[in-house]
C-alpha cells in the first residue's frame, strides 16, 4: 500500500475517533511533528514545564501556515494543534504505533523530510534543561523505527 493510502486511511480513522474537524493538509503537519510529542512525553508523564513545550509544538506547526491563514485563523489552528497534541498525550497507547507505521511509510516516499524531523527531535530535547537519558533513548528508537539517519 501507497504512503499517501496509509496517510489517508490514518486520516479517516483519527478524524472518525476522535471526531475533530482538521483539513487533510493540517492533520499532515501534525501527523509529522507527532514524534516531536514522544520526546516531551519520553518519561511518560508530561509536566507542567513540558507542557509548555507542548504549546510551543503547537505554535511551531502553526506558523507554517502563517503566509497563508488570517491572525485570527492561525490563532485557531493553534489551538487546535494543542487541543490534539493533548489528546494524543492522553491517548498514546492508541496512536503512537499508527502514527509511527505510517510515518514509517511516509518518510520512506519523502527522504529529504528526514532530516528536518531528526534536527527538530534533537532541538526539542535540548530544549528542556539538555538532553535527559529518557529523551535521548526516545530519539534513538525513533531514528531506528523512522530510519531517520
Amino acid at each position: 500500500m501507497s504512503a499517501h493510502k496509509k496517510t489517508e486511511e490514518l486520516y479517516a480513522q483519527y478524524i472518525a475517533t476522535n471526531n475533530v474537524d482538521i483539513s487533510r493538509e493540517h492533520f499532515q503537519t501534525l501527523f509529522t511533528y507527532f514524534p516531536c510529542l514522544l520526546i516531551v512525553a519520553s518519561d511518560g508523564v508530561v509536566d507542567e514545564e513540558e507542557w509548555v513545550f507542548v504549546k510551543y509544538l503547537s505554535k511551531f506547526m502553526a506558523d507554517a501556515y502563517k503566509s497563508s491563514l488570517t491572525k485570527p485563523e492561525l490563532d485557531s489552528l493553534q489551538k487546535t494543534y494543542f487541543q490534539e497534541l493533548e489528546y494524543l498525550v492522553k491517548s498514546l497507547d492508541k496512536w503512537k504505533e499508527p502514527f509511527l507505521d505510517t510515518l514509517h511509510s511516509y518518510l520512506e516516499e519523502n527522504d529529504d523530510e528526514k532530516e528536518d524531523i531528526l534536527d527538530i527531535l534533537h532541538l526539542f530535547a535540548e530544549a528542556s534543561d539538555g538532553v535527559c537519558d529518557d529523551e535521548e533513548e526516545a530519539i534513538e528508537e525513533l531514528t531506528e523505527r523512522l530510519n531517520l539517519e
